[in-house]
């Protein structure tokens, strides 16, 4: 199996983008009581559409389907929602790189100025596999660390903050997350923050479908599942 990195030219101009639980749940025919197993296996799904395409871009999609051989390899996508934290100003448009000033323009006497970051955040404690909660360091004091359904990245694996938490005085969290941790992680594991990805593959080997109008433009719809 080869994993794909997704091409930044491509935007999609529709997205579904949202994690998949799998639950079994059972309903009394006397009572209608209900009673809900919450099982392993929740996953992401997506589906993106790409409309219009010109033949430039469909034709760099199509290549990509097409060495994605069906559902055989992967690629690693994001949520183009939330491609940055709350709090992140380039979750509000561009920002350039930085140095940044004050409103007056002027910067600090050595040449340097703001920086716009997050901190280094990383895990505080080890965290067991099926953990729903992660405690972590690293963030400016007194800030929102995350927001509600802010995506973290973390040893591969995409997760979505669940409530909007704040970091304490000494710059720690406690995150809780979806979905349950997919493996025991080590303290300071690194948060991936900004565009974290997640491993996906083709749900069917017809997702390459490329219905196209006159004057070339191509429409193509891709329906992707996390690749466990």
């Amino acid at each position: 199996m080869t994993e794909y990195a997704w091409p930044e030219a491509l935007r999609p101009t529709r997205l579904t983008f949202y994690l998949q639980h799998n639950t079994t749940r059972f309903v009394s025919p006397v009572t209608r009581g209900t009673q809900v197993l919450r099982r392993e296996g929740a996953r992401w799904v997506a589906q993106a559409t790409f409309d219009p395409l010109d033949r430039v871009r469909a034709g760099l999609l199509e290549g990509l389907l097409a060495a994605l051989a069906g559902s055989v390899n992967t690629v690693r996508i994001w949520d183009w929602r939330r491609e940055f934290r709350t709090g992140d100003p380039r979750s509000q448009g561009d920002v350039p790189s930085g140095p940044f000033s004050y409103s007056d323009a002027t910067i600090f006497t050595d040449g340097t100025g703001f920086v716009v970051g997050s901190g280094n955040p990383a895990l505080a404690a080890g965290a067991p596999r099926g953990a729903l909660a992660i405690q972590t360091q690293g963030w400016w004091p007194n800030g929102v660390a995350v927001g509600a359904g802010d995506l973290i990245g973390l040893a591969g694996r995409l997760y979505i903050a669940t409530e909007t938490v704040t970091a304490s005085g000494a710059g720690t969290a406690t995150i809780p997350i979806a979905p349950p941790l997919r493996e025991a992680l080590l303290i300071n594991q690194p948060l991936v923050l900004t565009r974290p990805t997640v491993a996906m593959r083709l749900v069917s080997d017809d997702d390459a479908a490329n219905p196209t109008r006159p004057g070339r433009f191509t429409a193509i719809t891709i329906r992707l599942e996390e690749a466990l």
